[in-house]
């Protein structure tokens, strides 16, 4: 998702800067020259706090699976920290990249991802009362060079997914308590992005 939102901010004419592990990627296509890549640990400020200064927004869109502990840590602390900076920096605009969350039972496995995006969520509201924005893609999918074995699944579901949760019998499903959610047709990560 990072890269995609970089991408399309550069198509924008915007100066963006990217603070991640690794730094630039290995990877390299012509609009990249144009992005400021900063290495960095998000739970380390001073190695990236810099970059805040004069910047007119943030976006946060960090996150992963695992466990709960690191389910919360990865979408809750790591997005609050970078909230927390962005706001003692004096930028004026937050965006968090959040989520539609399953319906139960099948949100169980992921209470820590749903945990931490709602504490972000709820950061950003107190931080920028006037000038946040959360979007809550569905399921994301799409591209990812080097991604874990275990999206492949979703990656190739996608393409059916779509016009079977758009298909006009199942919309009025949508609204049911527990289940509806499950039928909200997948985000690809370009239109998130």
């Amino acid at each position: 998702l990072g890269t995609n939102i970089c991408r399309t901010l550069v198509g924008m004419g915007k100066k963006v800067a990217s603070v991640n592990r690794s730094g630039p990627p290995k990877r390299r296509e012509p609009w990249m020259d144009k992005i400021d890549y900063i290495s960095g640990d998000v739970f380390n400020p001073e190695s990236w706090r810099g970059v805040l200064k004069g910047s007119t927004s943030v976006i946060a869109s960090i996150g992963g699976f695992g466990s709960y502990d690191e389910m919360k840590r990865m979408n809750g602390d790591s997005n609050i920290v970078v909230a927390e900076e962005a706001a003692a920096a004096g930028v004026p605009r937050f965006v968090f990249v959040s989520a539609t969350f399953p319906p139960f039972p099948a949100s169980i496995p992921l209470r820590g991802y749903i945990e931490g995006k709602e504490a972000v969520e709820a950061t950003a509201k107190r931080l920028f009362p006037e000038s946040h924005v959360i979007l809550k893609p569905s399921v994301i999918y799409g591209e990812q060079q080097g991604a874990p074995p275990l999206t492949a699944p979703i990656r190739c579901l996608a393409p059916l997914q779509q016009p079977l949760a758009s298909a006009l019998p199942l919309r009025p499903l949508r609204d049911l308590p527990l289940v509806g959610s499950a039928l909200v047709p997948w985000s690809p990560v370009q239109a998130v992005a």
